[in-house]
């Protein structure tokens, strides 16, 4: 079923805002699966560990101050951010069948937002990071717009292609022009001379 845009309801959730917010929390969960790469790691420290850094990223993001849409309305475990104004929350689950509280119920920073959104529209909102329903396809994050009656009325879908970049550096070094060699007969001096005559 193909689904409106979030902008479509509400201009403030532009697509470069949400591919921002996606892109953070998908390096995060790319971080997080190169570090945790241990025999005695698990998906359960794995996913302790993506969720804890992916609510830090969003917290850093916040307070940096960097994109003024990016707001932060409660940094705990539950957190609540915003964009633009519009309370949003994030997890690790499945779109298709979610199971966790940050998609299935509202939290009480977004309440006020959901009880003024109008019949059939969504008022609360929440990006998913998804793995497929195995864990083993390449992540890509949807964003839905929730009715007040738990309704999907809106979707975003993040681009799936991983970038990779050389972290640290922000231009490659220029590369050195080098002349050809000049190859040629071997020429001899006075030295070799005198010395192969007093053989």
């Amino acid at each position: 079923m193909n689904l409106p845009l979030p902008a479509t309801f509400n201009a403030e959730l532009m697509s470069d805002r949400l591919e921002s917010v996606s892109q953070w929390l998908l390096d995060e969960l790319y971080a997080t699966e190169d570090d945790l790469s241990r025999p005695t790691d698990s998906g359960y420290t794995r996913g302790c560990t993506t969720f804890g850094r992916q609510r830090s990223r969003i917290i850093a993001e916040a307070v940096s101050g960097r994109q003024p849409w990016l707001g932060l309305s409660n940094n705990n475990n539950d957190i609540v951010f915003t964009i633009g104004g519009v309370p949003c929350r994030f997890s690790n689950d499945d779109p298709s069948n979610p199971s966790k509280d940050a998609v299935l119920t509202a939290n009480r920073y977004q309440l006020d937002f959901l009880e003024f959104a109008a019949r059939g529209e969504p008022g609360r909102f929440c990006f998913i990071i998804d793995r497929g329903h195995d864990g083993a396809a390449e992540p890509k994050v949807e964003f839905l717009g929730f009715t007040p009656s738990g309704e999907v009325a809106c979707r975003w879908v993040s681009d799936t292609v991983r970038v990779l970049r050389l972290e640290g550096q922000q231009q490659l070094t220029p590369p050195v022009q080098v002349d050809k060699p000049k190859v040629g007969p071997k020429r001899r001096d006075e030295g070799d001379i005198a010395s192969e005559t007093l053989r």
